[in-house]
């Protein structure tokens, strides 16, 4: 009988002990939790970090219905000098026996381009792609110095003179949020070449291309275009550019080179031109 009064004592007095054992197992246990969701760790950072750059990039794909329509103007004009060669050979072996002059030139760039920015979501009040509709023409003259000849392999003459590019398309921007904003931009449209050789030799067609603007400070950045020229099936030239610029209110100066290569041919023979020049360039935006 004693022992089970002294069993019976000692398990009432264990109890108290027991359960206050268990809540202070438990009370560390939420705080370790707490303190393990709510603790900083560069890997969470990180990662928090990338998904929000998605959600940005994600909703930065989207117009905003609150904008109004912004209808974008802008023009510039380059002046640039360089030098261009000539290469005339045969269908049949124009590696062989083609021949090459070399002449100082400079040339005249203009390009004037028009912006529907936000014209659904700013007419509609829809929120739509952030993609913004635009058109584009261009004009570069190329005149060279001396006027050279270039002979082909049947020894015959040909006066080479000015040479000129005109286009105009439609360009759709991908990225950016205005015609003054880091951008990404595809073009596409018809353009006509006067080779400038005496025998009047003309090309004309299908263009597309694009253009990539990146600011590294609020004035200062740079751009790069690209233009590929198509002859039917037959790619006939391209030409691409690529500057920096600082840019002050409405006013980008820029300094690049432009390289431009074309190539047609006739029943008998192949030519082939290779532009390289250096341009300065002042655009105005309104």
């Amino acid at each position: 009988m004693r022992n089970v009064l002294l069993l019976l004592f000692l398990s009432l007095s264990a109890a108290p002990a027991w359960s206050q054992t268990r809540r202070i197992v438990t009370y560390i246990d939420d705080v370790q939790e707490e303190r393990k969701t709510t603790r900083w760790t560069l890997t969470e950072w990180l990662r928090i970090k990338e998904r929000m750059k998605m959600m940005d990039v994600w909703l930065a794909m989207f117009s905003k219905p609150q904008e109004k329509f912004a209808p974008e103007l802008s023009f510039s004009y380059a002046k640039s000098v360089g030098t261009n060669s000539y290469e005339l050979g045969t269908l049949a072996g124009f590696e062989t026996d083609k021949k090459r002059t070399m002449a100082p030139d400079h040339a005249e760039d203009g390009r004037l381009q028009f912006w529907f920015t936000n014209l659904v979501s700013g007419t509609t009040g829809l929120r739509t792609l952030a993609i913004d509709l635009g058109i584009e023409g261009r004009i570069h003259n190329r005149f060279v110095e001396g006027l050279p000849l270039v002979s082909d392999p049947a020894a015959a003459a040909y006066k080479v003179g000015s040479e000129k590019v005109q286009q105009g398309g439609l360009n759709l921007r991908l990225f950016g949020a205005n015609t003054q904003d880091s951008s990404l931009v595809v073009k596409f449209g018809k353009y006509d070449h006067d080779t400038g050789f005496v025998m009047n030799a003309r090309q004309s067609g299908q263009y597309f291309g694009g253009e990539m603007s990146l600011y590294f400070l609020s004035i200062l950045g740079a751009e790069a275009n690209y233009y590929q020229y198509m002859d039917g099936k037959v790619r006939a030239g391209d030409s691409v550019d690529y500057l920096g610029f600082l840019e002050i209110y409405n006013i980008r100066v820029g300094y690049g080179e432009s390289l431009q290569n074309w190539q047609w041919k006739d029943s008998v023979n192949l030519y082939k031109t290779h532009e390289n020049d250096r341009f300065l360039m002042l655009r105005l935006y309104f």
